[in-house]
């Protein structure tokens, strides 16, 4: 059995009366009527007013503190012609308020320039060196979007040399914040903005309106990918925002932003969160991560149709290049993560050299997901070989921020939330924040085997998934936290052609029966499960509804979230080649020749490489056991796993064979009438001097002749002594494919071809069958 990743959670769908009155007023489906009831929706004005927000929805610019301070302080500005910075950040929803504010302030007629800081050499926020080399170049007025809460240090000394500094953030506030002209904020404390939960983009938005004094429809779009990259809250007034943003995004307006979603073939009319999502927002992240973010913004700005197309290139040449790191370095972070010191432990801090600090921040999510555990993943910094730069990632129950936060005297530099952090430390912390790690995980008494919780929306049958049903799902879009993306089970499914895609068959796809044409699943990242679908058992999926269109062809297909394989998965891995990297996962391996197991061991945890003598004695009921040789007859497998209480969860195949008696063949009564005339003819030979002679002689592949000649030693014809192959004349007759000797070669014959010589549904098929798991 495959257990879940996640515990599945299925919603509680008891409101049917509700769901009746919503089905039958609206002349909706079912299943758009229980969705819209799980978030709360229990009329149809309700209803109306949840399929079409509405502008009155979207708060009063004017009600977040200090507007007022902010707008009176960038008029002075625009009326004396003073230089105005805008001073953003360097992922998507900083690149998009930079966007935003430098549009506004240019339609007011504002000297305005921006300055994106580079990730690298000025790191997050306000950085001196930088305030300082633009104050030089004219500066008057600074205005930061998407940052600047967090950096007293900086902007109170710009301030007192006679700068000003407008601030509009969102990120949590620090105990003691700027002395800035203004700080435009959701969640400052005592004032009375009725949503915290704006991105840095929705603030910019915010001042834009309020600045301009008319509603900035155009702006809409840029919002929407800002606050859908930040992964905000979409209710209440977001609600609104992202989804007049998208539909500004439907129209493609932006010379830019057309260019770079034709790049990835994201088609403009069917534009969905999940596009923004997946699509649009890493590309824009991928500039801050590994090139200029400063591009970004003259991507979603310029007009020019030349210039765009050119920007929009480097853009998605920069999320390939960030792609191709991210594959680099987890091969080694997996390593790593896998590694026999890290099982045991509840938290992973992985370190490298020379990895590209700009992605690192992913590969911990990744590895994270993967593990189930906190994950650091840090490097050597390029220009400080003893300082380690890293980022970390943490799930829902164990809160990263206050663990790192109790040992900041590890660390040259932290930061982060309760789900991320950035840090740095020396080379030498290494072992302590390991230790400190663990020490505070059992302080919050983190288990990583408890699963993670799986909202399940409900269950479907494969004939309920249509495209009306991804219809309906998009009407109770957009998604994000506040209204997550349904997700459906179906259970029992019937799993057919199963694929890997992509040059290092690291996503699968696969296909489910269902009525005339079967439904398309797909798994990014997820291409080891295909070995595991190869054969299955019942499987059970959870899975998110969404559209494929090829060459104008639209189809609806899955997006797998997490799977459940019932009764024992066969996963073939057959090899004739072993190598250590074979044997990094948590299993018992079974292994029937004892020198190849000594060989093995020191790869394994203790007490995990087991003989065939030790696997009889074993339970493997839930466990996963893998048979790395082939063994030597089917009665020996039934003699491993039969007696078993329960069934294992996997037996993995390798059956690596040194020397294949399947491929020598097996002895015909000519070949055994040929050798005895030989042999009686001779009378004596050197043996095994003359062996290769002899084979040559008769034509008989040297395993196949050896064998024959153990089955006359066996039967009395030969004796061999001091070297010496005698022929002995017979005084009984002998059926000699009755020999013990023959036997056991017969049953070493026929179990390899059983489990070598077949494919891999065949091989699971039969072993099943042949231990009773099905």
């Amino acid at each position: 059995m495959i257990d879940t990743k996640f515990k599945w959670k299925l919603a509680d769908n008891d409101s049917s009366a509700t769901v009746d009155n919503l089905e039958k007023e609206l002349g909706i489906s079912r299943i758009l009527a229980t969705l819209l009831a799980q978030q709360g929706i229990d009329s149809t004005e309700q209803a109306k007013k949840f399929f079409e927000p509405s502008m009155e929805e979207i708060h009063d610019p004017t009600l977040l503190h200090d507007m007022d301070k902010a707008v009176e302080r960038i008029e002075q500005a625009v009326e004396k012609q003073e230089q105005i910075t805008i001073y953003g950040d360097y992922d998507a929803d900083g690149i998009t308020s930079t966007s935003l504010m430098y549009e506004t302030l240019l339609s007011v007629g504002a000297n305005v320039n921006y300055y994106v800081p580079n990730r690298f050499t000025d790191g997050y926020g306000p950085n001196m060196d930088a305030y300082q080399r633009l104050i030089d170049n004219g500066t008057q007025l600074f205005i930061t979007v998407d940052n600047g809460v967090s950096g007293k240090n900086v902007i109170d000394k710009v301030m007192a040399a006679g700068v000003d500094v407008v601030i509009t953030d969102h990120h949590e506030l620090p105990a003691d914040l700027p002395n800035a002209v203004a700080i435009v904020h959701p969640r400052y404390p005592g004032s009375n903005y009725p949503f915290p939960d704006l991105s840095g983009v929705g603030v910019a938005f915010k001042v834009a309106w309020a600045l301009t004094g008319e509603f900035p429809i155009e702006e809409l779009d840029l919002v929407a990918i800002g606050e859908i990259a930040d992964v905000v809250n979409v209710t209440d007034e977001n609600h609104a925002l992202i989804s007049y943003g998208i539909q500004q995004l439907r129209q493609g307006m932006r010379p830019g932003l057309a260019a770079l979603m034709e790049l990835a073939d994201i088609k403009a009319n069917n534009l969905t969160d999940q596009d923004i999502g997946f699509g649009i927002a890493p590309r824009l992240n991928a500039l801050g991560r590994i090139a200029d973010a400063n591009d970004g913004v003259k991507l979603l700005t310029s007009l020019d149709e030349n210039e765009s197309q050119k920007l929009a290139k480097e853009v998605d040449q920069a999320n390939k290049e960030r792609q191709n790191l991210v594959a680099e370095i987890m091969k080694e972070a997996e390593k790593q993560a896998n590694s026999l010191a890290n099982h045991q432990k509840k938290t992973l801090l992985i370190v490298g050299k020379g990895w590209h600090q700009g992605v690192l921040g992913i590969v911990a999510s990744r590895i994270m997901n993967e593990t189930g555990k906190p994950t650091i993943v840090a490097s050597t910094d390029q220009n400080n070989p003893t300082l380690i730069k890293g980022s970390g990632r943490s799930v829902d129950s164990f809160n990263l921020f206050n663990a790192l936060e109790a040992h900041r005297e590890l660390f040259t530099t932290f930061g982060g939330h309760p789900a991320a952090c950035g840090l740095s430390f020396e080379q030498g912390n290494i072992a302590s924040l390991q230790t400190a790690l663990e020490e505070e995980a059992n302080q919050q008494k983190f288990d990583p085997t408890v699963k993670q919780p799986l909202p399940i929306a409900m269950q479907l049958e494969p004939a309920d998934v249509t495209q009306e049903l991804y219809n309906d799902i998009q009407r109770v879009a957009p998604f994000g936290p506040g209204n997550m993306e349904p997700v459906f089970e179906l259970n029992n499914v019937k799993v057919v052609d199963v694929k890997t895609m992509g040059q290092e068959h690291q996503h699968l796809k696969f296909s489910i029966v269902s009525g005339k044409e079967n439904l398309t699943v797909v798994a990014f990242g997820q291409g080891n499960l295909a070995t595991l679908l190869s054969a299955p058992g019942q499987v059970n999926l959870a899975v998110k509804v969404s559209l494929n269109e090829w060459r104008g062809k639209k189809s609806v297909q899955l997006m797998l979230e997490d799977l459940q394989i019932n009764g024992t998965v066969i996963i073939d891995e057959r090899t004739n080649k072993l190598t250590p990297q074979l044997f990094s996962s948590s299993d018992y391996y079974i292994v029937r020749e004892p020198r190849l197991r000594e060989n093995i061991a020191p790869h394994v945890a203790p007490g995990y490489t087991l003989s065939i003598e030790e696997a009889i004695k074993t339970d493997f009921s839930g466990q996963q056991v893998t048979l790395v040789d082939c063994p030597s007859s089917e009665e020996m497998l039934k003699q491993i796993f039969v007696e078993d209480e329960g069934e294992p969860a996997t037996i993995r195949l390798l059956l690596y064979q040194r020397k294949s008696a399947y491929l020598a063949g097996l002895p015909t009564r000519n070949d055994f009438a040929q050798l005895y005339r030989f042999i009686y003819k001779q009378k004596e030979l050197k043996w095994p001097m003359q062996v290769q002679a002899v084979s040559n002689h008769l034509k008989i592949n040297m395993d196949r002749l050896n064998l024959m000649i153990q089955v006359f030693s066996e039967a009395g014809f030969v004796t061999i002594k001091d070297d010496v192959l005698k022929f002995n004349e017979p005084t009984n007759k002998t059926d000699l494919t009755q020999t013990k000797r023959y036997q056991k070669q017969l049953a070493q014959y026929k179990v390899e071809q059983q489990l070598l010589f077949n494919d891999a549904a065949t091989v699971a098929k039969w072993l099943l069958e042949y231990l009773n798991l099905e």
